[in-house]
């Protein structure tokens, strides 16, 4: 059954030395959780609400973080948007797929870290933290800070 597979593909199909050593593993966690965080408080800078940031790779295979955010209107979708792109392009290189234009649910993918906004209805109705309720949230250094001035 496998010998056409086998002929085409070749015997190897996976060996142990792809994987990359635990350490290296963490240190991209390291890298994504930065990104993840100083995308955050992009989101944050630019009156976004809500941020949530969670760790859903031992549930996904896809990403590393999810990053959860809430916008009032289109055009504070697009600020964050704009800003977030900008920012991982000129710091980080990445440029990600995913929406160019604000939509009440857009996502930026930038792999390791996938982005979504929302705005209030669609968040309520999509419930993203509950779908993935067993992620592990990440604490922002910004959260739970006074308002400035206060």
């Amino acid at each position: 059954m496998f010998d056409d597979l086998f002929n085409k593909y070749g015997k190897v199909v996976f060996r142990s030395n792809d994987n990359k050593p635990p350490t290296a593993e963490v240190d991209d966690d390291a890298e994504s959780l930065s990104f993840a965080v100083e995308m955050a408080k992009v989101a944050s800078d630019v009156k976004a609400s809500d941020i949530r940031v969670l760790f859903v790779k031992p549930l996904v295979y896809w990403t590393r973080f999810f990053i959860i955010a809430t916008a009032f209107s289109r055009p504070q979708i697009d600020a964050i948007n704009s800003r977030m792109r900008d920012l991982a392009e000129k710091k980080y290189g990445k440029v990600p797929s995913g929406d160019t234009k604000p939509n009440s649910w857009t996502l930026l993918d930038f792999g390791d870290v996938v982005i979504h906004i929302f705005l209030p209805p669609q968040r309520a109705f999509y419930n993203l933290e509950e779908f993935y309720g067993n992620a592990t949230p990440i604490e922002l250094p910004f959260e739970n800070q006074p308002p400035f001035g206060r």
